[in-house]
Order: C-alpha cells, then sequence, then structure tokens
C-alpha cells in the first residue's frame, strides 16, 4: 500500500517576525512561528496523527508521512488557508512524495526538497486586498481592522499582540518558546515587553542583535541518507526523526546554558528569544553580554550536539564529531530598526561561515564576527566595514574570531585575554591612560598614519608595561588590527558597569 511524504516550507518567518520594531509584537510573532510547525500543524491533523509518522516539525519545516491518501488531500487542501488566518503574512510552500512498498524514503526526501524548492518560487495572491478608501496601518501597510490603543492594525499585528499575550499568562507547563529557551526556572514577569526594558536600570541603550546557524548539517545528513538507503520506509523515518529531535534538543540545552552563564540581577531579563530551532537561533540581548553569550553559546553547541548525536554513530563516525557553528552579532541602539539587526547578524553570520569554511569544508571551525552600527544608514556588510573599518593600510575588519585557535587568525582566547587587560587598566593607577592613548591612536589612523606611528612608538616607551601585556608588537596580522574591536567590546563592559 503506497504512503504520502507530505512537506511543508515556511517563508517569509523573518519578514513576519521584524515588520515592528515593538518588542510585544516581535515576542508575539515568535510565538506564532513557534506554533506553526508543532502545535498548530498536531491539531489540524487531528486525533488522527500518528507521532511516529513525523520526521521532522521544527525550525519552519514539516515532515510527515501519510497512511492513505485521501487525508493528505484534505490536509494540503486547508492547512495553508488555516495558516494564512492564523499568522497572516506567512506564506506556506507544501509538495507531496508518494511512496510505494520498495521506494527508499531518503529518495524521497531528495524529490521532496526539490519540489518543495520549486513551490517557495511561486508567488501566491494576498488574501486581504484593500481598497484605496480603506484606511492602512501606518507601520506595516496592511488594511487597517480596528483601532488598538489609538493606532489602526491589521490582522498581522493582532495576530501578534493576541499570541504574546497568551504567551505570557499560560501555565508555564505549557511549553512554548521562553520555557525552551530560559527552562525550568522561567519567571514569566521578567519577560521584557519593550526594548528599553532589557536595559533597564542601565544609562547606556545599546542592543545586541544576535543570530547563529550550525555548520556541517548538510554533510553529516548527506553520510546519513548514505545508510539509510539500506533501510526500510519505517527504519528510515525513525532515524529521521530521532535526528532532528536530537538536533533541536542540543540547540535548546546550549542556549539555556549560555543563559544561565550571564549573571544578570535585573528586574526584567536582559535578553529575549525570537528563533530558536534547529540548529539556528536568534535574540536580541543586552550589548554587554552578546559577547560573553555567544562565545558559551558556541561552546555549548559544539559539546551538546556531540552529546546528543553520539548514540547515532553507528550510522556514521562522524556523528561522534557533533556540529559546530558561527554567529554574527549587530550592536545597535534600542531606537534603531530591529529588522536591519538582523540583516546585518545575519551577513555577519555568513561572513564568518565563509571564513571558517576555507579553513575545514566539511566542519567548519566554530567562529564569530561583529560591528557596531554607529550610523543611519544601511549596506551591504563589505560596503560597511570597506567605509568604516578601513584607515590607510591598516584594516580593523579583524573578524571573525575563532572559538579554538587557528593559525593566522585572531581567536577568542586572544580577545579574551587582552579585555581582562583592559579590565585590569580600569583599576590601577594609571586608570584610563593606557586605553585612552589606543583609542586616540585609532583616530588618528584615519586622519594621518605618520603621527599614528609615532603615538604607537611612543606609548611603547612610555607605556611599557601595558604595551607589553597587550602585545601590541603582535596585533597586526596580515595588515588586520584587533585592537578597534578590542575596545568596542571594552566600552560596553564599562558603561554597563561590568
Amino acid at each position: 500500500m503506497s504512503k504520502y511524504l507530505y512537506g511543508a516550507s515556511v517563508q517569509g518567518i523573518q519578514d513576519f517576525i521584524f515588520q515592528s520594531n515593538k518588542l510585544r509584537e516581535i515576542g508575539g510573532a515568535s510565538e506564532i512561528v513557534e506554533q506553526i510547525c508543532t502545535k498548530k500543524f498536531e491539531e489540524e491533523i487531528g486525533d488522527g496523527i500518528i507521532r511516529e509518522n513525523i520526521i521532522l516539525n521544527a525550525a519552519g519545516n514539516i515532515k510527515y508521512i501519510f497512511n492513505d491518501k485521501p487525508s493528505c488531500e484534505a490536509f494540503v487542501l486547508k492547512f495553508p488557508k488555516v495558516i494564512s488566518k492564523f499568522a497572516p503574512g506567512i506564506t506556506i510552500s507544501q509538495a507531496v512524495i508518494k511512496i510505494n512498498e520498495d521506494d527508499k524514503l531518503t529518495d524521497a526526501i531528495d524529490k521532496l526538497e526539490k519540489n518543495l524548492k520549486t513551490q517557495r518560487n511561486k508567488p501566491e495572491a494576498p488574501i486581504e486586498v484593500g481598497f484605496m478608501g480603506l484606511e492602512r496601518a501606518r507601520r506595516t501597510g496592511g488594511v487597517g481592522i480596528e483601532y488598538f490603543q489609538g493606532e489602526v492594525i491589521d490582522s498581522s499585528i493582532k495576530a501578534k499582540l493576541e499570541a504574546f499575550s497568551l504567551s505570557t499568562t499560560r501555565n508555564i507547563s505549557q511549553e512554548n518558546l521562553y520555557s525552551k529557551f530560559f527552562g525550568e526556572g522561567l519567571n514569566l514577569s521578567k519577560i521584557p515587553f519593550d526594548l528599553n526594558q532589557i536595559t533597564k536600570g542601565k544609562s547606556n541603550t545599546w542592543l545586541a542583535v544576535i543570530h547563529a546557524d550550525g555548520n556541517g548539517l548538510g554533510n553529516l545528513l548527506i553520510k546519513l541518507s548514505e545508510r539509510l538507503k539500506e533501510m526500510t520506509v519505517e527504519e528510515s523515518k525513525s532515524v529521521f526523526a530521532d535526528f532532528s529531535t536530537r538536533l533541536d534538543l542540543a540547540t535548546r540545552l546550549a542556549a539555556h546554558t549560555a543563559f544561565d552563564s550571564l549573571n544578570s540581577n535585573n528586574k526584567f531579563y536582559p535578553i529575549r528569544p525570537i528563533i530558536l530551532g534547529g540548529d539556528d537561533i536568534t535574540l536580541i540581548i543586552r550589548a554587554d553580554l552578546a559577547y560573553e553569550f555567544t562565545v558559551k553559546f558556541l561552546n555549548e553547541f559544539e559539546l551538546k550536539t556531540r552529546e546528543q548525536l553520539a548514540p547515532l554513530s553507528q550510522f556514521h563516525e562522524d556523528f561522534n564529531k557533533g556540529l559546530t557553528a558561527c554567529a554574527g552579532i549587530a550592536y545597535i541602539k534600542d531606537s534603531y530598526p530591529v529588522h536591519y539587526g538582523l540583516h546585518l547578524a545575519e551577513e555577519l553570520t555568513k561572513k564568518a561561515k565563509k571564513s571558517s569554511k576555507k579553513i575545514n569544508n566539511s566542519l567548519p571551525p566554530s567562529s564569530l564576527s561583529f560591528y557596531k552600527v554607529q550610523s543611519s544608514f544601511v549596506e551591504d556588510i563589505n560596503e560597511i566595514t570597506l567605509k568604516t573599518l578601513t584607515a590607510g593600510d591598516i584594516s580593523f575588519d579583524t573578524g571573525p574570531y575563532y572559538i579554538k585557535p587557528q593559525e593566522n587568525h585572531f581567536s577568542v582566547e586572544t580577545l579574551n585575554s587582552k579585555l581582562q587587560i583592559l579590565a585590569e587598566q580600569e583599576t590601577s593607577d594609571e586608570k584610563l591612560k593606557g586605553v585612552s592613548k589606543l583609542r586616540q591612536w585609532v583616530s588618528e589612523l584615519y586622519r594621518n598614519q605618520s603621527t599614528a606611528k609615532f603615538m604607537m612608538e611612543r606609548m611603547k616607551s612610555v607605556n611599557e608595561d601595558f604595551y607589553g601585556k597587550l602585545d601590541l608588537d603582535n596585533a597586526i596580522i596580515d595588515n588586520k588590527s584587533i585592537i578597534f574591536d578590542l575596545l568596542q567590546l571594552h566600552s560596553f563592559r564599562r558603561n554597563y558597569g561590568n
């Protein structure tokens, strides 16, 4: 008897979540996205759901095996409409592959992915089409449906606000995005409602958007697929489901451990998860905690994926290695559009991945890149760094920084040791003399390289101890200097009183 492999891919997630700069709406949108592939999907299948047939239902992707054609057809017809009402602005791409008794599940999944890619390129007409005479929601341009606190809102904003309200009042035992991220110690009253609550009690209003994405997943899946070709559909679906569950859990555990390491006593959590699933995470966090969180997460992601995926080493020994990840941190003011910050964080992640792949293409080493936005323009990351991080023949575009030391590259270990020296300088009799001179050197480098060179030589003789501890003779590799990044991270820690 034939079975039917159903696949769905959620499109427009980032645009849907970051359509607004209001944290309530961002949070509500995150919760909606979290439920599309889990709660909503399961509700629409109904009591006839066979949990053993769920291959994947996380991170905007669904793969499920229907045992008969009528139930599959009925679901395909109704699910997009259900989601368009549940999450206005989200589009679902669907595809189905018939599986005969002798077919291999791995081959069916490959065909399914190709069909889903084709479906993603087919635009869908919006459900709501407003006439010129209708009032629009000014922040989104959507068709206005009602007033909220004196503002016209559309169906998308309304759905996000309702989802946010539900997520912050439901029983903590019910799993949602926040409980997945914060764990059993979740205190709903500490979830920030607005961006300024993340920095509440601090004079500095810098935030950071962090995006991290796993490395080596595709290569691992190829190796797994090769082994699964020898198995039946029933055996294959069980292994695929186990793999996706283990990967999702590893990411959640890594995020939770990284959060626990922050040691913050704010009235509100200084962090707000946006996306958490599969091998990918996006969040907003107080600026001074971003670097520490990201380093901890990347370390924990390697550790947790090794632990969780080790039982699958019977299919290939590379599962014992786990996965690595790359991350991007965009430092922004709380008034800066968050969706631009997210775009920059994603670009920084891609940049880190590209560099890491040059070292090891099959399993790139974990690394992170960061950038502090100090202007209002929005450009390609390469254009931004070329304009703002180049002073003569010296480039301050130093990243990415590697979690484990790599030859001829700067590492997190190097950054940490130098940050510690700057922190000690804060409490010494020298006070800020050395740090101030470094800042002056950076500024002068943009104006006059000869004067900057003289300033560095003078620092070497006058501030010999400081110069030696920072190892400034080796602070430049291939005309790239670590000093600018070092001063940026130090300023966040100092301004926040950490």
